[in-house]
């Protein structure tokens, strides 16, 4: 399903059984016409980029305990923009470790 489209963007989910999945698909000139993308299946969420070609390249996998499954597939429903996505996107990416105290610095 189609959730939000531009020129240059396309924006889609698909949630089917156990199975949810975010797209946000870069179109147009100039872009770097990848695609990024995070699909919650069962506990594990994976957060991968599709290049020109179709080809997926995972750039992180994790497991979630099972309160945070419930909590991340509502956050992935949720998505309605551009924003959303990348808020989110990014949040997996990158801030759940230092959340978590995975990082160097103890002030962050």
């Amino acid at each position: 399903m189609i959730v939000k489209k531009t020129n240059s963007r396309e924006l889609t989910r698909t949630a089917e059984g156990g199975r949810v999945e975010l797209a946000e698909r870069h179109l147009g000139r100039y872009t770097d016409r990848r695609t990024y993308g995070m699909t919650l299946e069962g506990g594990v969420l994976t957060l991968w980029i599709e290049d020109e070609d179709g080809r997926r390249k995972t750039v992180r996998t994790m497991s979630l305990a099972d309160d945070e499954v419930e909590r991340v597939r509502e956050d992935m429903m949720r998505v309605k923009n551009f924003t959303a996505f990348g808020t989110l996107f990014f949040f997996y990416m990158y801030l759940r470790d230092k959340l978590k105290g995975r990082h160097a610095d103890p002030r962050l």
